[in-house]
């Protein structure tokens, strides 16, 4: 049962009941306000019950029996039983929205073999870890442009991953590895004035890898990295790594 659940249900039974739950941990930690820069001024032991009153983004305000009032992070939270003697269960509802997400959209910048490049993409998730993304890409250097045109399959193996949950205001951000192939086209514009230019066209294979983060509500911080072999139509095939970083969306 969930803590939401927890809270209608005591509604049901009477207006001024609140959701009461039992430390099962030696003990757990209250905040004098909803952030862990905000000081520890006392702590509830083993075995103590405690009432939860509200919440504010991943923190509850709680009341002990003795009266005293602070504020618990979600994880210590859910280490309470409920008076059935089963565990909190408290989900965060924007991550849920997250790991349930069908569109994915974004703006990255960086760098293709020494250029600057600017890179929008979008990405269709079929499953939790499966995505299809297509993207195209600018890239300006000192003698050409590069222009291209991918299409890949993406896997995030673990969507869930929080590494930063012991940093104060990190506690909330999910790391997602990822890895994936695909193929595309890129176009290459000289920008030579001495003669005349001649475009190219050629074919791409790649392999990617990457994290993203989700930060809160629908944001997202997105690493890439790409390397591409270039299908010339000369003797031998070109290698290029390309860079990027920036932000996306989903819904």
């Amino acid at each position: 049962m969930s803590l939401w659940m927890m809270v209608l249900t005591s509604s049901l039974q009477a207006a001024e009941d609140f959701a009461q739950v039992k430390v099962i941990d030696p003990y757990i930690e209250l905040h004098t306000g909803p952030g862990r820069g905000f000081p520890v001024f006392f702590v509830a032991e083993q075995g103590e019950w405690i009432e939860i009153l509200k919440s504010k983004t991943s923190w509850y305000k709680v009341r002990l029996q003795s009266e005293k009032l602070g504020w618990v992070h979600r994880d210590q939270l859910q280490k309470t039983l409920t008076v059935d003697d089963k565990a909190v269960v408290i989900e965060d509802p924007d991550f849920e929205e997250y790991l349930n997400r069908d569109w994915e959209i974004g703006v990255l910048n960086g760098d293709f073999d020494g250029a600057s490049l600017i890179s929008l993409y979008g990405g269709y998730h079929f499953t939790e870890n499966m995505t299809t993304e297509l993207s195209v890409s600018q890239a300006l250097g000192n003698f050409s442009e590069i222009r291209t045109a991918t299409i890949n399959v993406v896997n995030e193996p673990f969507p869930d991953l929080k590494p930063f949950k012991m940093v104060p205001y990190m506690e909330n951000v999910h790391l997602s590895p990822f890895f994936g192939v695909g193929a595309g086209v890129m176009k290459t514009l000289p920008r030579g004035t001495l003669v005349q230019p001649v475009d190219r066209e050629d074919d791409l294979l790649f392999v990617t890898t990457g994290a993203k983060f989700y930060l809160t509500r629908r944001f997202l911080l997105r690493l890439e990295y790409r390397h591409f072999v270039v299908l010339t139509s000369r003797n031998n095939n070109e290698d290029v790594e390309e860079w990027k970083i920036g932000f996306s969306i989903f819904f």
